[in-house]
C-alpha cells in the first residue's frame, strides 16, 4: 500500500491547490497557460518524488507516480483549466459581462414582463414571476456560483480517478516478500532413565 503523502490522489490535489493560484495569472494566452502548468507540475513532481526516494526509496513507484501525473492528470487538468479560464475571461458567459448596464435593462425588462403577467393571470403564481423578477440583478453572480461550482466538480472528479488508478496500481503491485513461518521445535520426546520394571 502507497504511503498517503504519495498516493496519485494525494499529489493531484497538492498540484491543483499550486496550479489553480497561476491559472488566472495567463488570462487570454492558453498556448503559454499549458507551458506554464507543464513546468509547475514537472518541477513538484520532481521535488516529490526525489523526496519519496530518499524518505523511502521504494523502487518504481518514483516512476508510476511521475509517469501518471504527466500523462494522466496534467492533460485533464490543462483542458479544464483552459475552459474555465475562458468562462471567466467571458464574464462567465453574461450579457455584456454583467456590468451596470446590463444589470438595468434586464432587471427592468424582467419588471415589464412580470406586470405584465400579473395582469393576464390572476393567480398567487403569478408570484414566481415576481421573485424571479427580483433575482435578475443578481444573475451574473449566480451564473458565476454555478460554473465555479461545476468547475470544482470537474476538478474532484479528476481527484477521484486518481485514487481509482492508485487503488489499481497498489492492487496489483506484487506483496512484499514475508519469511515463511517456521514450524515450532517439537520437544525431543524423553526417555525415561529407568525402563519400568515388568
Amino acid at each position: 500500500m502507497t504511503v498517503s503523502s504519495y498516493r496519485l490522489d494525494t499529489v493531484a490535489l497538492h498540484l491543483i491547490d499550486r496550479l489553480e493560484g497561476a491559472r488566472p495569472t495567463y488570462v487570454g494566452r492558453p498556448d503559454d497557460a499549458a507551458a506554464a502548468f507543464a513546468r509547475v507540475t514537472t518541477d513538484e513532481i520532481d521535488r516529490i518524488v526525489a523526496e519519496h526516494d530518499e524518505v523511502i526509496g521504494e523502487p518504481g513507484v518514483g516512476a508510476q507516480l511521475r509517469r501518471e501525473v504527466l500523462e494522466t492528470f496534467l492533460p485533464r487538468y490543462t483542458r479544464l483549466a483552459q475552459h474555465h479560464t475562458a468562462l471567466e475571461d467571458a464574464g462567465y458567459r453574461a450579457w455584456r459581462g454583467g456590468d451596470p448596464v446590463a444589470r438595468a435593462v434586464t432587471t427592468i425588462a424582467a419588471l415589464v414582463v412580470t406586470a405584465g403577467v400579473v395582469r393576464v393571470v390572476h393567480h398567487p403564481v403569478a408570484l414566481v414571476c415576481v421573485a424571479a423578477a427580483l433575482l435578475v440583478p443578481f444573475l451574473p453572480e449566480l451564473r458565476r456560483w454555478y460554473y465555479r461550482r461545476q468547475y470544482a466538480s470537474l476538478l474532484q472528479e479528476v481527484v477521484d480517478d486518481m485514487a481509482r488508478i492508485q487503488g489499481r496500481l497498489d492492487a496489483y503491485a506484487p506483496a512484499e516478500l514475508e519469511p515463511e513461518p517456521t514450524a515450532p521445535a517439537q520437544p525431543a520426546s524423553r526417555r525415561p532413565d529407568k525402563e519400568p520394571s515388568s
